[in-house]
């Protein structure tokens, strides 16, 4: 791999954060929103470092040719002044391959296969003193008692693990996430989500067990309506929260899969 591959490179790297943020929502599926910017000016200046070096290299390339028309007393004059065209080693061309790959194949943002894969949704927090400010901020507690309220996954399974007013109990909610086969031998499916603090790879699970409904194709998204099958005990012992559906409803992917 000359120079003139490794400008090659950085152009395509460049183009493809260029091409999955300006036009599309595609890095959405691997990062939170307030990172476009970054990988905006990122794809820029690898557009323009590989840009420079390929102009570099060919300037080099016709300085040098330039000199041989010159004759051999003229080369021997510039010896040592001349282009490094060290070439790198041949297995460097495998570095392209993750470039094309993301132009081919642009990986899809995380599903059922990495709920099943990791298991057990998230634990609950740590067990607080109740202060006199509510620690939801989801405006369930705003809404008349015949409103349905949309609540993101996380938000719900928050409510049903740490909430001991139990303000959830036989409220209407509105949930949204994708479908999840239950392991094999269980009784019903879930509806998740996955939550990112910065990108896929810090993804965690927030799910909610559903029962009274057939299982519908797995990584297929849904809008449910319904309520909070209130558990008996103490809830920072329950392990599955399950909810029971009046209303449900297929939706199209949406831009950003995460919450």
């Amino acid at each position: 791999m000359n120079r003139i591959a490794q400008g090659l490179t950085l152009v395509l790297l460049g183009a493809a954060a260029l091409t999955s943020t300006v036009p599309t929502d595609l890095y959405l599926n691997w990062v939170k929103a307030g990172f476009g910017p970054f990988l905006i000016a990122a794809g820029v200046v690898m557009v323009v470092l590989g840009v420079l070096v390929i102009a570099s290299e060919l300037r080099g390339e016709r300085h040098d040719a330039e000199e041989a028309d010159e004759g051999p007393e003229h080369a021997e004059h510039h010896e040592g002044h001349g282009h490094d065209h060290a070439r790198a080693p041949r297995v460097a061309w495998l570095l392209l391959l993750p470039v094309i790959a993301v132009f081919v194949v642009a990986p899809p943002a995380l599903g059922a296969y990495t709920v099943e894969s990791t298991g057990a949704s998230s634990g609950p927090p740590p067990r607080t003193e109740r202060s006199t400010s509510s620690p939801f901020g989801d405006g369930l507690e705003e809404a008349g008692p015949n409103e349905v309220t949309r609540l993101a996954i996380r938000e719900f399974v928050l409510r049903a693990w740490i909430d001991e007013e139990r303000e959830l109990a036989g409220r209407r909610v509105e949930l949204v996430g994708f479908a999840v086969p239950e392991e094999e031998g269980g009784d019903g499916w879930y509806l998740a989500r996955l939550q990112m603090s910065c990108c896929a790879a810090d993804a965690v699970v927030n799910k909610v067990l559903i029962t009274d409904r057939p299982a519908p194709e797995t990584d297929t998204w849904w809008r449910v309506r319904g309520t909070w099958v209130e558990p008996e005990g103490d809830l920072y012992d329950v392990s599955r929260h399950e909810f029971s559906i009046d209303e449900m409803e297929e939706v199209t992917d949406p831009p950003d899969p995460y919450e």
